[in-house]
């Protein structure tokens, strides 16, 4: 630091120079200097006492003084003449328009070398062009000077990503996770290459998300669980949460450990998830005698007889899965694997076949008049077949013979809505006088029928009591709260 009259000359370290582009030697106004630390300084300060200092203080207007500090003049005056090309170059990026950003930078970066911050955007820019051998250059070039700043790492494994060079770009992620632990992007990236996988430990709480090696997700989950007394409940909720993850493996852990706590009906679930992990983790022996013991220890369950026509059928044993199949439909004829089983093509798309399968559904639906789960599968069908009336009518039947079940009943206002037959939903749920209690995707189709018949007041209000429902998955109240910015920021309707 040296003093220059009503000025004070101090020196930056001059890495965080070369970042900001600004030169390591700043004149600061003598009244501005016992603030600096508390206020930073921004390249806007330093570009106005820049050219303040060489027009007006007496050092700048000295022909000696700049002959003798010829070079920082030099500096001096390159940062100001940088500036209207920043402006350009900003514009571009703002503008997208990125050849004309990179004209800019390259500009830049020849009047001033030492502006890795023009080098940088300059990378940046070539990244988006496609660019990305130029844009990797660019970027090692100033490696020295942004070496542990996560942003760079981050930036630097997306261009190895591009190109394609994962073993590279996992380096860069794991330094920028080295610099910053809780860097969201580098985060993502490792989900993306399969080295984390996003667990939440508790499905309902947001903050309990953790990144886990892919490798060892069962380990750690398995150690969490150790920690502290688990019921039933907390194996269920977790078995519930990593089948629809597809983590066949946890799923399984989780089911053997329910069977072990659960009481009453929560046991056939758990005992019906191991088997069905089983299959799905290619274990088809244990599976099917692990069916084969299920059947014999509750023969009354229909989801032990279709566990048991699965695996015989997996297990090569085709021909001695309908005996199974129709023991489940005997024990309960709305069983609607069963009845997919039964009477569905293995394609269910397949219109011409779904068709064919009909009559024959229809046949049982009429033997078994009581039961909604059969309706349901008919319905489920005549959608397929394009018959949009009599389908409809068909879950309106299902759920007057099971109005306690919000699962059919959401899959006939899913139907309807997709109609647009909202007044139907409004008028269905205003039936209902504890839909608040409900399954949330009755209220969820609730919110989108007021949504769609311009009632925001309505679906904001819905949509709302979903979000702040903390029984409910994480996920399940971020799409809430999406839906309730989405209303926000949509104007009205005019009408």
């Amino acid at each position: 630091m040296s003093e220059q009259g009503d000025w004070v000359l101090i020196g930056l370290d001059e890495n965080t120079a070369r970042r900001q582009g600004i030169p390591a030697r700043m004149p600061v106004p003598r009244g501005e200097f016992e603030g600096l630390a508390d206020k930073g300084l921004s390249i806007d300060a330093a570009r106005k006492w820049i050219k303040d200092f060489l027009t007006n203080s007496e050092p700048g207007k000295s022909g000696v003084w700049r002959k003798q500090n010829s070079t920082l003049v030099s500096q001096f005056e390159a940062f100001l003449d940088k500036a209207p090309v920043w402006e350009r170059a900003q514009k571009a990026f703002g503008e997208r328009d990125y050849e004309k950003a990179i004209s800019a930078l390259k500009r830049i970066v020849t009047m001033d070398p030492d502006d890795h911050a023009a080098r940088l955007n300059l990378a940046s820019a070539q990244a988006n062009m496609g660019d990305h051998p130029a844009a990797l250059k660019s970027f090692q070039a100033i490696r020295k000077t942004f070496q542990g700043d996560a942003d760079y790492h981050v930036a630097v494994g997306q261009v190895h990503l591009a190109m394609q060079k994962k073993d590279a770009a996992l380096d860069e992620m794991v330094l920028a996770l080295e610099a910053k632990p809780d860097c969201q992007p580098a985060l993502d990236a490792m989900v993306q290459l399969g080295v984390l996988v996003p667990i939440y430990e508790n499905p309902r709480d947001a903050a309990s998300l953790v990144y886990v090696r892919s490798d060892a997700v069962l380990e750690y989950l398995a150690g969490q669980w150790d920690a502290a007394p688990r019921d039933g409940a907390f194996y269920l909720e977790q078995l519930a949460y990593h089948e629809r993850e597809l983590r066949h493996d946890v799923a399984l852990a989780a089911a053997e450990r329910a069977v072990a706590a659960a009481e009453g009906a929560s046991v056939e679930r758990a005992q019906l998830a191991r088997i069905a992990a089983l299959r799905s983790l290619g274990r088809v022996d244990e599976a099917l005698a692990a069916a084969q013991a299920y059947v014999k220890e509750a023969p009354s369950s229909s989801g032990a007889w279709v566990e048991l026509a699965k695996c015989l059928a997996q297990a090569g044993r085709g021909e001695e899965a309908p005996a199974a199949i129709e023991r489940a439909l005997e024990s309960d004829p709305g069983d609607l694997a069963a009845l997919s089983l039964r009477f569905w093509p293995s394609d269910p798309a397949d219109i011409q076949k779904v068709n064919e399968a009909i009559p024959a559904l229809a046949a049982f639906v009429a033997a078994h008049p009581e039961s909604a789960g059969a309706r349901r599968s008919l319905a489920r069908a005549e959608l397929v077949a394009g018959r949009i009336d009599a389908a409809l009518a068909g879950f309106a039947s299902a759920v007057a013979l099971a109005p306690e079940d919000d699962d059919l009943r959401a899959e006939y206002w899913g139907e309807l809505g997709k109609q647009q037959r909202y007044l139907e939903i409004i008028a269905d749920a205003a039936k209902l006088s504890d839909l608040a209690k409900r399954d949330w995707k009755l209220r969820w189709n609730e919110a989108e029928a007021y949504a769609a018949l311009g009632k925001n007041i309505e679906a904001r209000a819905a949509f709302s009591a979903i979000n702040f429902d903390e029984s409910l998955h994480v996920d399940v109240r971020r799409r809430a709260k999406r839906a309730v910015k989405t209303m926000d920021e949509t104007p009205p309707v005019v009408t």
